[in-house]
């Protein structure tokens, strides 16, 4: 018994004892974790600062060193520490720091007595087969502008992307090494290897050519004019650099002519305000600068742009296929971008001609954060009026352009542009009073101007959603005044004034999906205000006329998707648009059996403030789609449907500054154009030619034109001056580009027919008995010649000659005399053609070497434009002498003129 109860007392003892030790041994851990925790707290709690992109990892641990009493340890065949990372934090803890540092990384770490251990993380080991997103921008080493257009090359899967409006780049791989090849014009390409093992935005800065002779020659990698890489069909780019080779009117640059080299474009004649594009008329194309739009692009009755090429970074002219987020005209779209200043260094541009000076000014306010570009030009025909004694010394005719822009990139995700435009022509005419010399001289003042201002603020939600958001106005203001002298009390004053306003707001998105796939999507929004007429007069027993001003809102939410296989690709779009007319207005009701004339008015509708008084909608689907027979040839196919909301009424040929602009009403109905292309593009194995081959048929409904005999001068009721009518266009357009060696330039011919009816429900007042005739465009046979020579790395030499078919014209068949009257009787319109119009231009380039210590460069650009005096006819016209029915042409420039202008940078 007492043995029993000693076991027992032993074992007790025993369990109290196994007790007693575990509680020590708890005890003595815990302190020891506790100990550890402190010190690991107090090891993490080291503050870090750290700013870094694209930097290897050995590099960011030895900036955590220098700041920490920490050091690292590794084994460099287990951990890569030449791979490279991204990270920005301010006075955070280390540990926080390292979790953010390897975040989806195949590295993990641990924290011992002062160091921290690197190690391999297992389960990431299949990294490589997940996919990361590159992404970033391309920009000018020199100047730090963003580079559009620029393509990005995977070279070891052959694959790509090129840089969107703001030079904003994103592609999604697979996780490895990837060389990568960036190449823009004039710029000298650069590889970069990489392996992708994260997202990873990598900003990549390309430099200038460094042969100032060769800024547009194109870099080995460069595919020049290609046609065969874009899905798109009818697509044409120029750089500034480009339009500057070729040879201008008395030396100045001009992105109108420039565009008029292109295939599928042409013009009523030289002089004439903008431009046509495959049967279009001119106010079917929408001309953008910095996306506002323009409603005259030039200046002196078109003979000079209104772009001063010194401030524009590049253009696009898109005739075939027309992305979605486009809309508003029913032909084409000319892109213009202007440059967004330096934000590196103060630079200057200008140049000195015989009448034309410019002057361009940029730099950084905060050096690679804020830039500023102010650009100014002025023609001084005017300052030699004085000169001239024959009563013209106190006229003043001249015109000046503003272009100004302010760049801010706020952080790596935004960035905020701010862009405007000011420019204006200025006539001021006297003339004096033969038969009372005593009076004070008449003058007549004409001012046209242009005003744009846009915001836009691009930000990046992620590296594959790419955001911008525009607010944009514009506006186009014209006017007419008469000072009459004389004794009278009466004197005659006389001011008219028109113009067209609008206020855009067009948020835009794009989302990279993959390497071969993008989305981008939108909605843009248009109120629009038009003033016809607002006249004042003391003139007595003249009232003063205003024509009721009108307001539209157009609104068009629009999705875009491209999509690329391994020989397909395609480009689709939808836009839907919705344009509507809003009070207060008074909309007149006809007789609907007779023809539309004041006299037939029973009636007007009135409708109030803010309310709707008509609406239109339509969708607009884009598609385009390439076959790539190899990677040099192409097959491309197209089809276009477009809605335009608002019309020039113009009473001439060639616009004027006077037309006026009218939106889609009750009486006038919307524009469509329905358009489908075809293609074939070819690039030779050296890229030195690029050709291309493209046919057109479009269709046209709900076309204006014009009554025989039609008033359209202050007219209240404009709709009783138009008829509806319907056409069609056809062609073919076929360039060839060389692209390097001492001799480039192209060759362009455009074969096409564009013809119209008019559809009125009476057949008395339909054109031509109701039948198709040829527009006042249709010019069948277009040819342009560009070569470009370098004669020494000093001199060079620029030729550009233009053929065209004559433009169709209603030329005087008789007369007959009516109550004692004589009156011309006339032929069906355009039933006749003025002459066929070619011209040769011809500039030489002397341009010496800079001088480095002052980075001052200079050149002379001098030439002859109409070199062989060829007197082309603008349009012809007829009189009675003699009882003789006589036809005279006028020919708008009929000579030589040559020029001189030097140019200079700083």
């Amino acid at each position: 018994m007492k043995i029993k109860q000693f076991t027992a007392f032993l074992t007790l003892k025993s369990v109290r004892n196994k007790k007693w030790l575990l509680m020590k041994l708890s005890l003595s851990l815990y302190l020891i974790g506790c100990l550890q925790l402190m010190a690991i707290n107090s090891f993490s709690q080291d503050k870090v600062s750290l700013d870094v992109n694209n930097t290897p990892l050995e590099e960011i641990i030895q900036l955590i060193e220098q700041q920490t009493s920490t050091s690292f340890i590794y084994n460099n065949d287990i951990v890569d520490t030449k791979q490279r990372f991204d990270i920005s934090v301010v006075d955070k803890a280390l540990n926080k720091v390292l979790d953010k540092l390897f975040k989806n990384k195949a590295i993990t770490y641990t924290m011992k007595k002062g160091r921290v251990i690197l190690s391999e993380l297992p389960k990431l080991k299949s990294i490589q087969q997940q996919k990361f997103t590159l992404s970033g921008t391309i920009k000018d080493s020199a100047t730090g502008e963003t580079l559009l257009g620029a393509t990005i090359l995977i070279k070891n899967i052959n694959k790509g992307v090129v840089t969107n409006e703001y030079g904003f780049y994103s592609i999604t791989l697979l996780s490895k090494k990837h060389t990568i090849q960036v190449s823009y014009v004039g710029f000298e390409t650069k590889e970069i290897e990489i392996e992708l093992n994260r997202n990873i935005k990598l900003n990549i800065e390309l430099r200038p050519s460094d042969n100032q002779l060769e800024e547009v020659v194109l870099s080995s990698e460069s595919r020049g004019k290609s046609q065969v890489q874009s899905t798109l069909l009818g697509v044409t780019k120029m750089r500034s650099a480009e339009i500057k080779q070729l040879p201008a009117l008395l030396g100045e640059p001009d992105i109108t002519r420039a565009v008029l080299t292109m295939p599928g474009v042409s013009s009523v004649g030289e002089g004439a305000t903008g431009f046509n594009v495959r049967g279009g008329n001119i106010d079917q194309n929408l001309i953008l600068l910095d996306e506002a739009p323009i409603y005259s692009s030039s200046h002196v009755w078109g003979f000079f742009s209104i772009f001063n090429t010194d401030a524009i970074k590049s253009l696009k002219l898109y005739k075939g296929g027309i992305p979605a987020r486009f809309g508003g005209r029913a032909s084409s779209v000319l892109d213009i971008r202007q440059r967004e200043g330096s934000n590196k260094s103060f630079k200057g541009e200008g140049g000195l001609g015989l009448l034309f000076s410019r002057l361009t000014l940029e730099g950084p306010l905060k050096k690679e954060k804020i830039s500023y570009l102010i650009s100014g030009r002025r023609s001084y025909f005017d300052m030699f009026f004085p000169l001239i004694k024959n009563g013209v010394e106190n006229n003043k005719i001249y015109f000046y352009d503003l272009n100004t822009k302010l760049t801010w990139n706020i952080n790596d995700n935004n960035k905020l542009f701010v862009s405007g435009y000011f420019g204006a022509d200025v006539m001021k005419l006297k003339f004096e009073d033969e038969e009372e010399p005593n009076n004070d001289d008449e003058s007549v003042n004409f001012e046209w101007n242009n005003t744009t201002a846009t915001v836009r603020w691009n930000h990046l939600f992620s590296d594959r959603l790419f955001m911008n958001i525009s607010g944009i106005y514009s506006k186009y203001n014209y006017g007419l005044g008469i000072v009459s002298g004389g004794t009278s009390n009466a004197s005659g004053n006389f001011t008219w004034k028109s113009s067209i306003e609008n206020w855009i707001f067009k948020p835009d998105f794009t989302l990279y999906q993959s390497p071969t796939s993008k989305f981008r999507f939108g909605i843009h929004n248009t109120l629009y205000k038009f003033i016809p007429a607002e006249i004042k007069t003391d003139e007595v027993g003249i009232n003063e006329i205003n024509l009721e001003t009108e307001k539209g809102l157009e609104v068009a939410p629009y999705v875009e998707y491209e999509k690329e296989w391994n020989k397909f690709s395609v480009n689709a779009g939808l836009r839907f648009s919705w344009f509507g007319n809003i009070g207060p207005y008074n909309v007149a009701k006809y007789n609907t059996e007779l023809p539309m004339s004041v006299s037939t008015i029973t009636g007007n509708n009135s409708y109030k403030k803010g309310e709707l008084t008509k609406s239109y909608m339509g969708l607009e689907p884009r598609l385009s789609f390439k076959y790539a027979i190899s990677d040099r040839k192409a097959l491309k196919l197209g089809y276009n449907r477009m809605f335009q909301y608002i019309h020039m009424i113009s009473s001439t040929t060639a616009a004027l500054p006077f037309d006026i602009w009218k939106p889609s009403g009750t009486h006038i109905k919307p524009i469509e154009v329905n358009q489908i292309s075809a293609g074939y593009a070819y690039d030779t194995s050296n890229d030195i030619y690029n050709f291309s081959l493209e046919g057109y048929y479009k269709t046209f409904k709900n076309m204006i034109e014009y009554k025989n005999g039609a008033d359209l001068f202050i007219k209240e009721n404009l709709e009783t001056q138009l008829l509806p009518a319907k056409g069609f266009a056809y062609g073919a357009e076929i360039g060839l580009h060389k692209n390097k060696g001492k001799l480039t330039g192209n060759i362009n011919y455009t074969y096409a027919v564009t013809k119209r009816k008019t559809i009125s429900s009476f057949e008395s007042e339909n054109i031509n008995g109701g039948t198709y005739y040829p527009s006042n465009y249709d010019r069948p046979h277009l040819l342009n010649f560009i070569a470009n020579y370098k004669l020494t790395k000093k001199w060079d030499v620029n030729t550009f000659f233009t053929y065209q078919t004559g433009r169709p014209s209603t030329q005087a068949a008789g007369r007959i005399i009516v109550g004692g009257i004589p009156h011309l009787t006339y032929s069906d319109r355009n039933a006749y053609r003025i002459p066929d119009t070619h011209r040769l231009d011809v500039s030489f380039n002397y341009i010496p070497k800079g001088n480095p210590n002052t980075k001052w460069q200079s050149s002379w650009s001098f030439g002859v434009y109409n070199v062989y005096g060829r007197k082309n006819a603008f349009s012809r016209y007829s009189t009675f002498n003699d009882n003789k029915l006589k036809t005279y042409q006028f020919s708008v420039i009929g000579s030589q003129i040559p020029f001189i202008t030097y140019n200079f940078k700083f």
